[in-house]
Order: C-alpha cells, then sequence, then structure tokens
C-alpha cells in the first residue's frame, strides 16, 4: 500500500500553526496577557534563521500528523480533535513543563507555550476537518 497524505493539508496546517505564533506572540498580545514584556522581550529570539526554522518544524510536525491520522484510519472531526489532544497531551505538554520546572521559568511562560502548541495542534484538526469536508481527504 503507498502511503497517501495530502501534501497541501500538511503544508496548510504547518502554515497556519506557525502564522499563530507570530500572532501569539506579539508583543501586543503578551502585554494584554499581562505578560511582563520588558522580561519576555529579552528572551525572545525573533531572527530570521528563528523564524525559518520555527515554519520548518511546524511543517514537519503536520507531515507527522497527517501521517498518523493516515496510519490511524482517521476520517472524522472527533477523530482529528482527539489526535490533537493526544499528541498534546503525550508529546508536547510534558517536556514543555519539565522544561520549566528544569530551567526555573515560570509556570506562567509555559502555560504560553504550551497553549500555543495546544493551538498548533488544533490548526492541525480544523485543516485536516475542513479538506475531509470538502472531499480533499
Amino acid at each position: 500500500n503507498d502511503i497517501q497524505i495530502n501534501f497541501s493539508a500538511f503544508a496548510l496546517s504547518g502554515l497556519l500553526a506557525f502564522a499563530l505564533g507570530l500572532i501569539w506572540y506579539h508583543p501586543k498580545v503578551m502585554r494584554g496577557g499581562g505578560i511582563d514584556l520588558l522580561e519576555s522581550q529579552k528572551k525572545m529570539n525573533f531572527t530570521p534563521l528563528t523564524m525559518v526554522a520555527s515554519l520548518f518544524l511546524w511543517v514537519l510536525s503536520a507531515c507527522f500528523y497527517a501521517f498518523l491520522a493516515y496510519f490511524l484510519e482517521i476520517n472524522s472531526a472527533a477523530g482529528f480533535f482527539c489526535l490533537s489532544c493526544l499528541l498534546w497531551v503525550a508529546f508536547s505538554m510534558p517536556p514543555t513543563l519539565m522544561s520549566a520546572l528544569y530551567t526555573g521559568n515560570s509556570i506562567q511562560g509555559m502555560a504560553i507555550d504550551a497553549g500555543y502548541q495546544l493551538g498548533g495542534y488544533y490548526i492541525f484538526a480544523a485543516v485536516h476537518i475542513a479538506f475531509l469536508e470538502f472531499g480533499m481527504l
């Protein structure tokens, strides 16, 4: 059997998850969330290299998401939503929390990062659901 995953679905998923980060970590959004901008901006590293790396990593994650969805034969909105939740709970949130605990970063900062990651996974699900609904998966 050939593996058939939709390139457009995972590419769009990765791009939209990356775009969410541009909004999520924007200084005005951070300020609105009560985040100390001076402290946060000292730690942020918005360079072309980090942007390209972030985009690549989101697209890579979206590719693996599409592969898992195909392998697990997910073909419903509930299935895509559950896959997003399970991947986040198992593989994204725990290392983010452990990193905060070991590095001494704030739990608030960890929650911001983990929330962004969950949002990215939900974008993966939403794009795949849209492609499914339009008969493109």
